[in-house]
């Protein structure tokens, strides 16, 4: 754990500061953001709001202040406990954990939630549900494996009694277990996610009711999996050219009227280490992701972050995603929404997060520089506030130190 102090004085101040509330409303200049206890008390002009007496005051003068970022596919089980001060350092709040040791996360989650942890807010799935299929002895202790319909359905009515936030299928699910477990999930009011298996298509899946899709890549099929290297390329290529016609823009619409979110992650395609397939396949995902937003699909911001091995970092490389975003066609304000009022609004918490907004949770980064200029700028981190606690540049500098040095070592 950090031996960072999470003590807070009676009330934070920051003065002079431009809000940029991400509501889609134009950045607000020359604000005053009070925040007491874990929650945002006061929001208004700075000759307009009264100071809390005994509050610690920010001048924010030149800095700009955004809602938490959301991470909104990681692996924190793969990656291991340093992972936790490392996003926030990066000025991710909050987190959806795509698989994992659902025992231990909730272990850190009730440590953050008591103050003993510094650490984002997590929504987790607890294990991987997939099919047979090879897999290394770690990822085997977290995933549930489902070869028939009365398994799925039995493992949905168990894990919503173990209280996990959704159900999160894999590659491998075989097709009539993937009906299963989406129809099962209805019954049982819980959200399911996809991997997309390899014998359904993004369109069944999103009928099916899929709340999210995670990876570009899967709109592609399963030319993906395809294991003779000639014909995989050939195979994704011509699936490549189906979705830049009528094809693709007949997919984009059923997802767009289904209301079904998308998970990108395309930096971690172009991040991956070893991965030569999929580098090569990154980029020309993009011209997919500009379709998608055109087609009016919800995006949601994740970087996919798992083991040390696979070169993606916790809270770095979020902001590599948002880039992305912007280089595929979105507006600044787009990219930072798909990473903090979109995550709010798919996980049903947009009452109390996902915007800066009087009465929200205190969950704010306040920036050097203006990100709706350069969405670039969403790494030159000034302060974090997570659920009212705040850390100011010094202090981050030092938990990510701490955060790194452990990680090298674990």
């Amino acid at each position: 754990m950090s031996t960072l102090s999470l003590a807070q004085p009676k009330a934070i101040v920051f003065t002079h500061v431009t809000v940029i509330d991400v509501t889609g409303a134009p950045a607000k200049p020359d604000m005053t953001v009070v925040i007491t206890g874990d929650r945002i008390m006061a929001l208004g002009r700075s000759s307009e709001v009264p100071m809390p007496k005994g509050a610690q005051v920010i001048d924010a003068t030149g800095k700009f202040l955004i809602p938490g970022l959301w991470d909104m596919h990681v692996h924190l089980s793969y990656y291991g406990e340093a992972a936790l001060p490392m996003l926030v350092a990066n000025g991710v709040t909050g987190v959806r954990d795509m698989g994992g040791d659902l025992a231990q996360l909730d272990r850190w989650r009730d440590e953050i939630t008591r103050g003993v942890r510094l650490g984002p807010h997590i929504k987790r799935a607890g294990p991987f549900v997939d099919g047979p299929k090879k897999m290394n002895p770690r990822r085997a202790s977290f995933t549930q494996i489902v070869t028939t319909e009365a398994e799925a359905r039995r493992l949905v009515i168990s894990l919503e009694k173990q209280g996990v936030d959704f159900i999160k299928v894999h590659s491998r699910v075989p097709r009539e277990a993937f009906f299963a477990l989406a129809d099962e999930a209805h019954k049982q009011k819980i959200p399911l996610v996809a991997h997309v298996p390899k014998d359904i298509t993004a369109a069944e899946a999103s009928n099916a009711g899929a709340r999210s899709i995670e990876h570009t890549e899967s709109l592609l099929g399963d030319a993906i999996y395809e294991e003779q290297e000639e014909v995989r390329d050939r195979r994704t290529e011509e699936a490549l050219n189906k979705l830049k016609g009528e094809k693709g823009a007949g997919l984009f619409a059923r997802l767009a009227r289904n209301g079904t979110w998308y998970n990108p992650t395309l930096i971690a395609l172009y991040l991956v280490k070893g991965g030569a397939y999929e580098k090569a396949l990154a980029p020309k995902l993009l011209p997919v992701l500009r379709e998608l937003h055109r087609a009016g699909i919800l995006l949601l911001a994740g970087s996919d972050f798992g083991g040390k091995e696979a070169g993606i970092r916790p809270g770095f490389d979020l902001h590599g995603e948002l880039v992305l975003f912007v280089k595929a066609g979105m507006t600044p304000m787009e990219a930072l929404q798909a990473a903090t009022r979109n995550p709010a609004k798919c996980l049903n918490l947009l009452d109390s997060l996902g915007t800066v907004e009087k009465g929200k949770i205190a969950d704010l980064v306040l920036l050097e520089a203006n990100p709706l200029g350069d969405i670039s700028n969403t790494r030159k981190i000034a302060a974090v506030v997570v659920g009212g606690k705040l850390l100011l540049k010094q202090s981050l500098e030092k938990v990510l130190a701490e955060a790194e040095a452990k990680g090298n070592n674990g």
